[in-house]
């Protein structure tokens, strides 16, 4: 099984809207696009969420107008997971409802020769963390009873992961140790993320975990110190899978300049940060996230 995946796209109903006022996020996404231009041989096309920045229709419509022809070229399904940004109400004017109830986009999508991505909607209304609710759980259960014959990908936006820095912690997804219960004994072969903005990897309950790079902007995890910082690059993972799970997942990930990054002052250089958030505008984040 070979997944494109892709998040944190982060588009607007507004077209003249820009991230941290310096990224035209639908420029970075269509710039990601041109770069896959020649991709083939993908099974699956995999967004894990923060879709919108605003949760307006017209941002989820601008969405499927730029990834539904591209997905469809690939002849792959493309699956849309849910990120603390994304609005599920109105995320579903276009997709339908989820799976099992109206409230999660949660969907299980199987391709024509078998191959399955389960989505689940970590989002919680109003507030930066992620969760899962006891109903999606048990919904995740009943699918996974069942193996698909080429074996699972489960896609989450926020990761069931330790995050790497102070205020990505306050926003991690919590429950890490039911949702590592429902997943025991199935058959899925890795789990998708994004919502860090840049690459990660780890495990939650032996699955390997893989959280891409994001395409508004990839965060600096390691030189930030006590800061948090973000630079103007865009990033995108092949993820190739070993589906008679004898191996562990085949990533391979790329950077590129971001392609929306808005002429004028320090804007077009990805030395300077889109953002450097200092340690008091780090805890007014923390402060701010919900839990």
């Amino acid at each position: 099984m070979r997944i494109l995946h892709l998040s944190d796209t982060h588009l607007y109903g507004d077209p003249a809207a820009r991230h941290y006022g310096r990224i035209d996020t639908t420029r970075a996404l269509r710039g990601v696009l041109e770069r896959l231009a020649g991709l083939e041989s993908v099974d699956l096309v995999v967004h894990t969420g923060d879709a919108s920045e605003d949760g307006a229709v017209e941002s989820y419509r601008l969405l499927r107008e730029l990834l539904d022809p591209f997905a469809a070229r690939l002849g792959a399904p493309l699956a849309v997971a849910m990120g603390n940004h994304d609005v599920p109400a109105a995320y579903a004017e276009l997709a339908g409802p989820g799976d099992h109830d109206p409230r999660y986009q949660d969907r299980a999508i199987t391709t024509a020769d078998g191959a399955r991505v389960v989505v689940l909607d970590s989002s919680v209304p109003g507030a930066g963390y992620g969760h899962l609710d006891p109903a999606q759980l048990d919904w995740v259960r009943e699918v996974l009873a069942r193996p698909a014959a080429r074996g699972t990908v489960l896609a989450v936006h926020h990761p069931p992961l330790v995050a790497a820095t102070r205020m990505l912690r306050a926003l991690d997804l919590d429950g890490l140790d039911e949702l590592g219960e429902a997943l025991t004994g199935s058959d899925v072969r890795v789990i998708l993320s994004g919502h860090y903005h840049h690459e990660m990897t780890g495990d939650l309950a032996g699955i390997p975990v893989h959280v891409v790079p994001g395409i508004t902007n990839v965060v600096d995890p390691v030189a930030a110190g006590e800061h948090e910082r973000s630079l103007a690059l865009s990033g995108a993972s092949l993820v190739e899978i070993d589906e008679t799970g004898a191996a562990g997942p085949r990533i391979i990930t790329s950077l590129w300049p971001n392609a929306g990054d808005t002429p004028g002052g320090d804007a077009g250089d990805v030395q300077i940060p889109v953002y450097d958030f200092g340690p008091g505008e780090v805890q007014a984040i923390i402060d701010a996230a919900g839990r």
